[in-house]
Protein backbone atom coordinates (compact mmCIF):
# COMPACT_ATOMS: atom_id res chain seq x y z
CA UNK A 1 0.00 0.00 0.00
CA UNK A 2 1.66 3.40 -1.40
CA UNK A 3 1.87 6.80 0.95
CA UNK A 4 -1.22 8.41 -1.13
CA UNK A 5 -3.64 5.05 -0.75
CA UNK A 6 -2.90 5.55 3.05
CA UNK A 7 -3.83 9.06 3.35
CA UNK A 8 -7.25 8.10 1.29
CA UNK A 9 -8.30 5.56 3.98
CA UNK A 10 -7.50 7.69 7.14
CA UNK A 11 -9.64 10.44 5.39
CA UNK A 12 -12.45 8.15 4.64
CA UNK A 13 -12.42 6.75 8.37
CA UNK A 14 -11.85 10.39 9.56
CA UNK A 15 -14.89 11.41 7.43
CA UNK A 16 -17.12 7.72 9.08
CA UNK A 17 -16.06 8.75 12.71
CA UNK A 18 -16.75 12.66 12.03
CA UNK A 19 -20.34 11.61 10.69
CA UNK A 20 -21.31 9.11 13.44
CA UNK A 21 -20.24 11.32 15.78
CA UNK A 22 -22.28 14.20 14.26
CA UNK A 23 -25.17 11.91 14.18
CA UNK A 24 -25.04 10.87 17.84
CA UNK A 25 -24.52 14.49 18.81
CA UNK A 26 -27.89 15.42 16.89
CA UNK A 27 -29.15 12.46 18.41
CA UNK A 28 -28.27 13.58 21.70
CA UNK A 29 -29.43 17.29 21.12
CA UNK A 30 -33.24 15.97 19.74
CA UNK A 31 -33.20 13.61 22.78
CA UNK A 32 -32.30 16.70 24.97
CA UNK A 33 -34.82 18.57 23.49
CA UNK A 34 -37.72 16.21 23.44
CA UNK A 35 -37.14 15.41 26.84
CA UNK A 36 -37.39 19.20 27.94
CA UNK A 37 -40.27 19.20 25.81
CA UNK A 38 -41.71 16.32 27.91
CA UNK A 39 -41.19 17.83 31.00
CA UNK A 40 -42.47 21.53 30.09
CA UNK A 41 -45.42 19.20 28.54
CA UNK A 42 -46.26 17.46 31.61
CA UNK A 43 -45.82 20.72 34.00
CA UNK A 44 -48.03 22.66 31.04
CA UNK A 45 -50.92 20.11 31.82
CA UNK A 46 -50.45 20.01 35.67
CA UNK A 47 -50.59 23.37 35.30
CA UNK A 48 -54.06 23.36 33.26
CA UNK A 49 -55.22 20.52 35.60
CA UNK A 50 -54.69 22.72 38.71
CA UNK A 51 -56.38 26.01 36.94
CA UNK A 52 -59.37 23.79 35.63
CA UNK A 53 -60.07 22.43 38.93
CA UNK A 54 -60.43 26.20 40.90
CA UNK A 55 -63.21 26.88 37.73
CA UNK A 56 -66.82 26.64 38.30
CA UNK A 57 -69.99 27.36 36.53
CA UNK A 58 -72.54 29.05 39.16
CA UNK A 59 -75.34 28.83 37.10
CA UNK A 60 -76.28 25.26 34.95
CA UNK A 61 -79.89 25.53 34.84
CA UNK A 62 -81.44 28.51 33.33
CA UNK A 63 -84.64 29.66 32.41
CA UNK A 64 -85.03 32.35 30.04
CA UNK A 65 -87.69 34.51 28.33
CA UNK A 66 -87.44 34.39 24.87
CA UNK A 67 -85.51 38.39 23.41
CA UNK A 68 -83.77 38.42 26.65
CA UNK A 69 -79.56 38.66 27.59
CA UNK A 70 -78.01 36.40 30.59
CA UNK A 71 -74.59 36.72 30.71
CA UNK A 72 -72.71 33.60 31.51
CA UNK A 73 -70.26 32.67 33.99
CA UNK A 74 -67.22 30.60 34.75
CA UNK A 75 -65.98 31.18 38.31
CA UNK A 76 -62.23 30.91 39.03
CA UNK A 77 -60.78 31.21 35.68
CA UNK A 78 -57.48 32.95 34.77
CA UNK A 79 -57.57 32.44 31.11
CA UNK A 80 -59.73 32.57 28.06
CA UNK A 81 -63.13 30.78 28.04
CA UNK A 82 -64.46 29.39 25.15
CA UNK A 83 -68.41 29.48 24.90
CA UNK A 84 -70.62 27.80 22.86
CA UNK A 85 -74.28 27.06 21.91
CA UNK A 86 -75.76 23.57 20.69
CA UNK A 87 -78.76 25.05 18.83
CA UNK A 88 -77.92 29.19 17.74
CA UNK A 89 -81.89 29.30 17.44
CA UNK A 90 -83.09 29.05 20.43
CA UNK A 91 -79.96 31.02 21.72
CA UNK A 92 -76.23 32.58 21.24
CA UNK A 93 -73.29 33.67 23.09
CA UNK A 94 -70.64 35.67 22.48
CA UNK A 95 -67.18 35.18 23.18
CA UNK A 96 -67.58 36.94 26.26
CA UNK A 97 -69.99 35.03 27.36
CA UNK A 98 -73.44 37.25 26.56
CA UNK A 99 -76.23 34.48 26.25
CA UNK A 100 -78.60 36.01 23.61
CA UNK A 101 -82.77 34.53 23.82
CA UNK A 102 -84.49 33.51 20.17
CA UNK A 103 -87.02 31.19 20.27
CA UNK A 104 -89.18 28.62 22.97
CA UNK A 105 -86.92 25.30 23.47
CA UNK A 106 -83.96 23.76 25.20
CA UNK A 107 -80.38 23.78 24.10
CA UNK A 108 -77.02 23.63 26.07
CA UNK A 109 -74.27 25.82 26.92
CA UNK A 110 -70.60 24.63 27.03
CA UNK A 111 -67.95 26.64 28.46
CA UNK A 112 -64.64 25.13 27.48
CA UNK A 113 -61.85 26.06 29.56
CA UNK A 114 -58.62 24.20 28.77
CA UNK A 115 -59.67 21.06 27.84
CA UNK A 116 -62.47 20.99 30.52
CA UNK A 117 -65.85 21.66 29.89
CA UNK A 118 -69.06 22.84 31.65
CA UNK A 119 -72.50 22.74 30.28
CA UNK A 120 -75.40 24.39 31.74
CA UNK A 121 -78.76 23.72 30.47
CA UNK A 122 -81.06 26.63 29.50
CA UNK A 123 -84.69 26.57 28.62
CA UNK A 124 -86.18 29.63 26.59
CA UNK A 125 -89.78 30.02 27.50
CA UNK A 126 -92.42 32.79 27.50
CA UNK A 127 -93.22 32.69 31.42
CA UNK A 128 -96.72 32.50 32.69
CA UNK A 129 -96.91 33.54 36.37
CA UNK A 130 -99.65 33.97 38.71
CA UNK A 131 -100.06 37.51 38.37
CA UNK A 132 -100.42 37.37 34.53
CA UNK A 133 -103.12 34.30 34.22
CA UNK A 134 -104.51 33.85 37.93
CA UNK A 135 -103.19 30.01 37.49
CA UNK A 136 -100.35 28.73 39.80
CA UNK A 137 -98.04 26.41 37.40
CA UNK A 138 -96.32 25.59 40.27
CA UNK A 139 -93.05 27.90 39.33
CA UNK A 140 -91.36 29.33 42.10
CA UNK A 141 -90.80 33.06 41.02
CA UNK A 142 -90.39 36.33 42.43
CA UNK A 143 -91.52 39.59 41.54
CA UNK A 144 -89.47 42.74 41.51
CA UNK A 145 -91.10 45.71 41.63
CA UNK A 146 -90.01 49.79 41.69
CA UNK A 147 -92.16 52.29 43.04
CA UNK A 148 -91.91 56.28 42.38
CA UNK A 149 -89.93 56.76 39.36
CA UNK A 150 -88.85 56.75 36.87
CA UNK A 151 -85.80 58.63 38.13
CA UNK A 152 -82.41 58.73 38.15
CA UNK A 153 -82.28 55.43 39.39
CA UNK A 154 -84.64 53.37 36.66
CA UNK A 155 -81.33 53.20 33.94
CA UNK A 156 -79.63 51.35 35.95
CA UNK A 157 -82.20 49.21 37.07
CA UNK A 158 -83.24 48.51 33.16
CA UNK A 159 -79.13 47.51 33.00
CA UNK A 160 -79.12 45.45 35.63
CA UNK A 161 -82.17 43.65 34.43
CA UNK A 162 -81.56 42.95 30.87
CA UNK A 163 -78.25 41.76 32.12
CA UNK A 164 -79.78 38.99 33.84
CA UNK A 165 -83.00 38.44 31.49
CA UNK A 166 -85.18 39.24 33.91
CA UNK A 167 -88.38 42.14 34.11
CA UNK A 168 -89.88 43.68 36.44
CA UNK A 169 -93.02 45.98 37.21
CA UNK A 170 -92.59 49.51 37.57
CA UNK A 171 -95.28 51.67 39.70
CA UNK A 172 -94.92 55.16 38.55
CA UNK A 173 -96.01 58.79 39.18
CA UNK A 174 -95.87 61.43 36.56
CA UNK A 175 -93.50 63.61 38.92
CA UNK A 176 -90.48 63.49 36.84
CA UNK A 177 -91.46 64.39 33.50
CA UNK A 178 -87.78 64.56 32.15
CA UNK A 179 -88.12 60.51 32.22
CA UNK A 180 -90.50 59.80 29.59
CA UNK A 181 -88.00 58.09 27.39
CA UNK A 182 -87.46 55.58 30.56
CA UNK A 183 -91.31 55.01 30.64
CA UNK A 184 -91.18 53.74 27.17
CA UNK A 185 -88.07 51.80 27.75
CA UNK A 186 -89.68 49.67 30.61
CA UNK A 187 -91.96 48.43 28.34
CA UNK A 188 -89.79 47.84 25.18
CA UNK A 189 -87.71 45.68 27.26
CA UNK A 190 -90.56 43.37 28.40
CA UNK A 191 -91.18 44.94 31.43
CA UNK A 192 -94.68 46.25 32.90
CA UNK A 193 -95.78 49.86 34.22
CA UNK A 194 -98.22 50.38 37.03
CA UNK A 195 -100.06 53.54 37.97
CA UNK A 196 -99.15 54.55 41.55
CA UNK A 197 -100.15 57.61 41.65
CA UNK A 198 -99.93 61.40 39.63
CA UNK A 199 -99.13 63.40 43.01
CA UNK A 200 -97.82 60.54 45.58
CA UNK A 201 -99.14 62.54 48.05
CA UNK A 202 -101.07 61.08 50.94
CA UNK A 203 -104.13 63.55 50.59
CA UNK A 204 -105.29 61.44 47.68
CA UNK A 205 -106.83 59.39 49.92
CA UNK A 206 -109.56 62.46 51.38
CA UNK A 207 -112.08 60.51 49.38
CA UNK A 208 -113.04 58.25 46.86
CA UNK A 209 -113.17 61.14 44.25
CA UNK A 210 -110.31 62.52 45.19
CA UNK A 211 -108.25 58.78 45.02
CA UNK A 212 -109.77 57.96 41.68
CA UNK A 213 -109.47 61.42 39.84
CA UNK A 214 -105.40 60.94 41.25
CA UNK A 215 -105.74 57.81 39.35
CA UNK A 216 -107.53 58.68 36.35
CA UNK A 217 -104.35 61.29 35.94
CA UNK A 218 -101.81 59.26 36.23
CA UNK A 219 -103.42 56.25 33.76
CA UNK A 220 -104.03 59.46 31.06
CA UNK A 221 -100.34 60.27 31.54
CA UNK A 222 -99.29 56.97 31.11
CA UNK A 223 -101.00 56.48 28.06
CA UNK A 224 -100.16 59.81 26.36
CA UNK A 225 -96.18 58.57 27.24
CA UNK A 226 -96.82 55.17 26.17
CA UNK A 227 -99.58 54.58 24.07
CA UNK A 228 -100.56 51.93 26.41
CA UNK A 229 -102.97 51.49 29.60
CA UNK A 230 -102.65 49.57 33.03
CA UNK A 231 -104.92 48.14 34.88
CA UNK A 232 -102.17 47.20 37.85
CA UNK A 233 -102.04 49.72 40.34
CA UNK A 234 -99.68 49.88 43.80
CA UNK A 235 -101.54 52.23 46.40
CA UNK A 236 -99.26 55.12 47.95
CA UNK A 237 -98.28 53.17 51.33
CA UNK A 238 -100.14 49.86 50.40
CA UNK A 239 -103.26 48.57 50.49
CA UNK A 240 -103.08 48.42 54.37
CA UNK A 241 -101.34 51.81 55.12
CA UNK A 242 -102.05 53.82 58.49
CA UNK A 243 -101.39 57.16 57.02
CA UNK A 244 -104.70 57.35 55.00
CA UNK A 245 -106.81 56.98 58.65
CA UNK A 246 -105.81 60.50 58.74
CA UNK A 247 -107.99 61.52 55.84
CA UNK A 248 -111.03 59.12 55.93
CA UNK A 249 -111.51 56.42 58.17
CA UNK A 250 -111.66 52.73 56.06
CA UNK A 251 -110.85 53.96 52.98
CA UNK A 252 -108.42 51.60 52.03
CA UNK A 253 -111.03 48.84 52.53
CA UNK A 254 -113.57 50.82 49.98
CA UNK A 255 -110.67 51.44 47.57
CA UNK A 256 -109.32 48.07 47.32
CA UNK A 257 -113.26 46.52 46.80
CA UNK A 258 -113.83 49.66 44.35
CA UNK A 259 -110.63 48.84 42.30
CA UNK A 260 -111.43 45.64 41.70
CA UNK A 261 -115.04 46.15 40.34
CA UNK A 262 -113.66 48.38 37.94
CA UNK A 263 -111.18 45.61 36.73
CA UNK A 264 -108.23 46.84 38.71
CA UNK A 265 -105.47 44.63 40.61
CA UNK A 266 -103.77 45.97 42.90
CA UNK A 267 -100.37 44.43 44.19
CA UNK A 268 -98.39 45.37 47.84
CA UNK A 269 -95.13 43.65 48.74
CA UNK A 270 -94.17 41.07 51.53
CA UNK A 271 -89.99 41.95 51.35
CA UNK A 272 -89.30 45.74 51.24
CA UNK A 273 -85.38 46.49 50.48
CA UNK A 274 -85.95 49.66 52.81
CA UNK A 275 -86.29 48.47 56.45
CA UNK A 276 -86.51 50.59 59.56
CA UNK A 277 -83.16 48.69 61.37
CA UNK A 278 -84.40 46.89 64.41
CA UNK A 279 -87.97 47.11 63.50
CA UNK A 280 -90.21 44.76 61.54
CA UNK A 281 -92.04 47.41 59.75
CA UNK A 282 -90.89 48.44 56.50
CA UNK A 283 -91.15 51.99 55.30
CA UNK A 284 -94.17 53.36 52.93
CA UNK A 285 -93.97 53.19 49.32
Amino acid sequence: MNLKSSKVKMTIVIVVIALIAGMFGVFAYQSNQKRKAEIAAKKEAEREKKLEAQASMPVTNLTIAPGREYTMKLDGTKAKVKWSTDDKNIASINDKGVLTSKAEGSTKVTAQYFKKKFVANVTVKQPKSVMATGVDDGIKEVFLTFDDGPSVNTAKILDILKQNGAVGTFFVTAQNPKSKDLMKRILKEGSAIGAHSYTHEYSIYKSEQTYFDDLNKIEDYIKSVTGKTTKLVRFPGGSSNTISRHYATGIMKTLAADLEKKGYKYYDWNVSSRYKTGKSSYFDA
